[in-house]
């Protein structure tokens, strides 16, 4: 073992938990800047329509979700079933093609399915394929209306 790669570990580790506890994360894109997890459903209205669309703990919309992104199975659970709702005839992402969105479990957890359910999604809206949810996803999604009845774009 390297000299020092144990307090490297501990680092990382003593990160982690942080991560877990705080609910947050520092985004890729700023040094500075910290990007909530996402860990409920708000209503956003779109034009006469209102529809569910992933919050911070503070009511903020630009928040996160996916594999080690997660606050809650709830959240996981309603962004499953969004999936499933707005983008149910896709097929996932590889190395799951041959399933449909549709037949996506909807159990809470994010895990490599749903990642892939959300990478045919990010490949067919046009956005940055990463397989995780943030805002240039979301300004580009789709999400359920209020009554569960149709799927209407995410406008600002």
């Amino acid at each position: 073992m390297k000299k020092g790669s144990g307090v490297r570990r501990f680092g990382a580790g003593i990160a982690a938990v942080l991560m877990a506890v705080t609910g947050m994360v520092v985004s890729g894109g700023s040094a500075s800047a910290a990007t909530d997890l996402c860990v409920k459903m708000v209503p956003h209205h779109v034009g006469s329509n209102v529809i569910m669309v992933p919050a911070s703990s503070g009511n903020s919309l630009t928040c996160l979700i996916g594999r080690g992104l997660v606050a809650n199975y709830k959240i996981v659970v309603q962004f499953q079933v969004t999936m499933v709702k707005c983008y149910g005839g896709l097929r996932l992402a590889s190395p799951y093609r041959d399933e449909f969105i549709r037949d996506l479990d909807t159990d809470g957890s994010f895990g490599p399915r749903t990642e892939a359910a959300l990478e045919a999604v990010q490949t067919y809206i046009g956005a940055g394929v990463d397989g995780s949810y943030g805002p240039n996803t979301r300004d580009r999604m789709k999400f359920r209306d209020n009554l569960d009845r149709s799927c209407y774009a995410y406008r600002s």
